[in-house]
């Protein structure tokens, strides 16, 4: 009867070893899936930030090109208006 109740006790022992092992196992995974997304979701900051800097950098250049093209319309017009000066000279010099 003795022999009984210890591999009764050894047996319940080693069943309750056997679920804090599986408890720790699945803590242990849960971390391993939560460090993971952690990276993935560094990751994808880490991409939207760069598009980010990519977008402002071209809004940045559009401007620029928005402004050299103002001063070449401005540039123009003053040519042109100094060539229909140049030509109404001309015709009032012919008449």
């Amino acid at each position: 009867m003795q022999g009984t109740v210890v591999f009764t006790v050894i047996g319940l022992f080693l069943s309750l070893l056997s679920v804090a092992i599986a408890l720790s196992a699945f803590k242990r995974n849960e971390r391993q899936d939560q460090k993971a997304e952690g990276k993935q979701d560094g990751l994808i900051l880490s991409d939207v930030g760069y598009i980010k800097a990519c977008v402002d950098r071209m809004e940045k250049n559009l401007t620029s090109m928005d402004e050299r093209y103002r001063n070449i319309v401005e540039r123009l017009a003053k040519v042109e208006e100094r060539l229909n000066q140049q030509s109404n000279l001309n015709k009032k010099l012919n008449n």
